[in-house]
């Protein structure tokens, strides 16, 4: 299945569509807002500073009441979330409805009051921005919110037996707005996209080993920290699972600097495979490893730094070609109700410090606090 943001790494996807989410729904706000305050506008200048030798009365409310219907609906949504539609839809029907009345005014004058169409390029032009504006999202979009309309308007005028010399002359300032309009909307998309990257990228820099790709010290504190928060309120256990490689000195004054990194790697990719999916696993340090359990007791715990210790030594890593058994040593501890985060990992560590001391490549709980 293809990449619904190519230029994004899938991890980001998600996150990227929420945010383009929340950019769309500001838009639809302001436009709708904005839209409004025009179409009030508008009629009273229209009134007053426009002539026409024919009144076309309701005939003009009704093309202005798609776009109405399209603004009150976005309003609608923002302050009761009626209809609980995606800020997306809103920006089509508000598109839809800006180019249908302009294209409708045009094909109306040019009919029944053909004097005045020297009158409607401004508006054109202005319409015809904003109807390409919200068409943020992709050029997809455009083409359903600026061209489908002018297709069906270039239908209705060959049908009317209008004259189109006349009315291609009331699009030339429309048209280059339009073309410098969409340049101008391409690159805010990819400003949007680059700056989320931006974002994205600095906040795993600050919270990611860039080792390891796990989480870091620094972004795995506050979940302890919640986790402590949420087992204090309701009373469910959780516990963590400290573990240190064995003899790690060893493995980077034997292999080098370089191989002892990719056992970093190796042990974070195997312990990971050991861990539910609500567990977090954190490069708490050098060669340390915390785990997070959420909703596990002591005995559960014990069995999990279990599972991670077999799964680590029970097949060899290749350093060069030569095979090699790497152990881990770990300590566990289950939060006793009152006890602090650091205080709990105090007790993981004094746990796993009796680990080496009973002879490595062994799991010791912690003992009550």
């Amino acid at each position: 299945m293809p990449s619904l943001y190519p230029d994004i790494p899938a991890r980001w996807q998600p996150a990227f569509e929420r945010y383009r989410e929340r950019l769309e729904a500001c838009l639809a706000v302001s436009s709708a807002w904005l839209l409004l305050a025009m179409i009030h506008l508008h009629e009273a200048s229209h009134a007053y500073l426009h002539v026409h030798t024919v009144d076309l009365g309701y005939l003009e409310w009704a093309v202005r009441a798609p776009l109405l219907f399209a603004a009150l609906l976005t309003l609608a949504n923002w302050r009761w979330q009626i209809p609980p539609w995606p800020a997306r839809y809103f920006l089509r029907l508000m598109g839809l409805g800006l180019s249908g009345l302009a294209l409708s005014m045009v094909f109306m004058f040019a009919r029944y009051d053909p004097g005045t169409l020297n009158q409607i390029p401004d508006t054109l032009t202005i319409a015809i921005f904003g109807a390409t504006v919200l068409g943020l999202r992709s050029f997809k979009e455009w083409l359903l919110i600026v061209v489908l309309p002018i297709a069906i308007f270039v239908v209705a005028v060959c049908w009317a037996g209008l004259a189109s010399i006349t009315l291609a002359t009331v699009f030339i300032a429309p048209a280059l707005m339009m073309l410098v309009t969409c340049v101008f909307m391409t690159i805010i998309r990819r400003l949007v996209l680059e700056g989320f990257l931006a974002g994205k990228e600095l906040q795993e820099l600050a919270t990611t080993d860039t080792l390891t790709g796990l989480m870091n010290r620094r972004a795995f504190t506050p979940l302890m920290q919640q986790e402590h928060a949420r087992a204090q309120r309701t009373g469910e256990p959780f516990s963590v699972v400290l573990g240190d490689l064995d003899r790690f000195k060893l493995v980077n004054d034997t292999w080098g600097h370089e191989l002892g990194d990719e056992v970093l790697r190796e042990t974070a990719t195997r312990l990971r495979q050991s861990l539910r999916q609500q567990d977090v696993l954190c490069r708490w340090g050098g060669e340390e490893f915390l785990i997070l359990l959420p909703g596990t007791s002591a005995q559960g715990a014990f069995t999990v730094a279990e599972k991670c210790r077999t799964h680590l030594e029970g097949q060899p890593m290749l350093l060069n070609g030569q095979p090699h058994t790497q152990t881990i040593s770990l300590g566990v501890a289950c939060f006793d109700g009152t006890e602090s985060v650091t205080l709990l990992v105090g007790r993981a560590d004094a746990a796993l410090y009796q680990a080496k001391a009973k002879g490595r490549n062994r799991t010791e709980l912690a003992a009550s606090h």
